[in-house]
Order: C-alpha cells, then sequence, then structure tokens
C-alpha cells in the first residue's frame, strides 16, 4: 500500500475567497480557487494518519473529506492559521476509551502553544480537586519537543525535521520517506536543500504565497527557484493568496517545468 496526502487546505491565512472581495480569483466559478487554510493529513502504507497542522477550517475540512481518525499531529508553526483548529481534535479523542493523540513541534512552538493553549496543556497548573475539568471536554493531546535533523519515530514510521526561517519565528519543514513539506517560509537553509536533493524526493509541497516579493513566505519566482534546486520529481505549490489564479499559475509552472510541478487544490490526494 502507497503513502497517500490528502490535502485539506491550500489558502493563506485569510482563505479564499477573502472576506468582502470582489476581485476575479474571490469571485470565481473554478473550485480549485477556493482555498481553506493549510492543512494536510498523511495516510501511510503501514495505516497511520498524521495531520499536520489543525487550521481554523478543520472542522469543515474533516467532515468534508471524511476523516473519521488522527494518530497523530504535527505543529509547523504557532500562527493562529495553523493552530487555532486545536479544539476540533476533541472528536479524535473521544472513546471509550479515551485517546490520546502525541502532538510533534519545535521546543519554541511547544512554548507558545503552552501559553496560549494552557487548559489543553498545562492541565496541572489549570484544572485540580477544588477546580474539575467540567463541560464539553478538552483535547487530550501530549506535546513532544522533536530535535532537527533527526530521525523521529512516529507509531514506527520514520520523520526528520528542519526549521525554516518565518519572519520572527521559525517553521518545521516536515520530510517522510520521499515527501517533504516546507510551508509557511522566507527561504531554505542550504543543509535542508542538501538533505532533500541527496533523498531524491519524489513530491516536494512547498510554500507559494504571491507573485509578489513577501516579507515571510516565497513568492512564485522563489518557489520555483527552490524547485530547480531541490528537484524533486514532483512539486505541489501550497499556501497561495488571491493573487493566484489556479489555471493561470498551472500554466505558469507548466511552462517552465512541465507537468510535474503544479498548484495544489483542497481535497486533492496525491501518493508517494
Amino acid at each position: 500500500m502507497k503513502n497517500k496526502v490528502l490535502i485539506l487546505g491550500t489558502g493563506t491565512s485569510t482563505g479564499v475567497p477573502v472576506i468582502g472581495c470582489h476581485c476575479e480569483v474571490c469571485e470565481s466559478d473554478n473550485p480549485k480557487n477556493q482555498r481553506m487554510r493549510c492543512s494536510l493529513l498523511l495516510h501511510t502504507g503501514s495505516g497511520v494518519k498524521v495531520l499536520i497542522d489543525a487550521s481554523t477550517d478543520l472542522r469543515t475540512q474533516a467532515l468534508k473529506n471524511k476523516v473519521d481518525k488522527i494518530d497523530a499531529v504535527i505543529f509547523t508553526h504557532d500562527h493562529a492559521d495553523h493552530t487555532h483548529g486545536v479544539d476540533d481534535l476533541r472528536p479524535f479523542c473521544f472513546g471509550p476509551p479515551q485517546k490520546e493523540i502525541p502532538t510533534y513541534t519545535s521546543t519554541t512552538c511547544a512554548e507558545s502553544l503552552r501559553s496560549r493553549f494552557p487548559y489543553i496543556f498545562k492541565q496541572d497548573e489549570v484544572f485540580s480537586k477544588k477546580k474539575p475539568i467540567l463541560g464539553g471536554g478538552i483535547p487530550r493531546l501530549k506535546l513532544v519537543e522533536v530535535p532537527e535533523g533527526v530521525e523521529v519515530k512516529i507509531f514506527g514510521e520514520s520523520f526528520f525535521f528542519f526549521l525554516l526561517p518565518h519572519g520572527h519565528t521559525q517553521t518545521l519543514a516536515v520530510v517522510h520517506q520521499k515527501l517533504a513539506y516546507l510551508v509557511d517560509c522566507k527561504s531554505i537553509p542550504d543543509k535542508v536543500i542538501d538533505f532533500l536533493t541527496n533523498r531524491g524526493v519524489e513530491l516536494l509541497i512547498i510554500d507559494c504565497l504571491k507573485p509578489q516579493a513577501h516579507q515571510t513566505h516565497l513568492s512564485v519566482n522563489e518557489s520555483f527557484d527552490y524547485i530547480e534546486k531541490i528537484t524533486p520529481k514532483r512539486a505541489g505549490l501550497i499556501h497561495m493568496t488571491h493573487d493566484l489564479e489556479h489555471t493561470e499559475l498551472s500554466q505558469l509552472a507548466e511552462k517552465r517545468f512541465g507537468p510535474g510541478v503544479f498548484p495544489l487544490y483542497d481535497g486533492q490526494i496525491l501518493e508517494y
């Protein structure tokens, strides 16, 4: 059985269409221009399901794509569009018996998650016998801080993680077998390029925000240049604003690379 990746969302922090916007892309009839916030689900050949990021749209994404199981979660970084669906992980913990989901991220992101969601990640400090958990419950998540560039086993599956510059913070690049996921980054360090090139990545999913240069994300040309350096068999573009129309970006990518480079769309399934 091959590994599969389900693309749950391909849009930037506002999503597409953008609230109140009447541009050509936001009012497009092409469903591939409708982009929820970025999350994706890895379904490994061994049957393990790993969610990468709990986007603001996670509930809708899970229902639309009939996601009924998550074994582990990886948070790439702590920005709201990648973490504020965390409470929608509750149903994946329901029992009986109740299930605790291991949640992997960088040390910096883990510290931020503990600060922003103490009722989930610092329960010993928030609750007590005098102040028990009441109501609808809390997602049962166990934070695991991952080292950079070292193999990490998740339910027997081998992962590697690398830090990428992203404005005032850093994002985790995620590598599983021949898949590399590089979202929300301004640049890709040479050591990461070398690792991916030597590994022979078959599917690269890479940040591609907009045509113009941006302070914290890759532009189209920057993304294309990194694809040329990494030389994957296929590359999917993700985290796109309403400045990028799906068909036009597809044509632009195909003109430079052929059919192996393409913008992703919500609900797409790829094998690797």
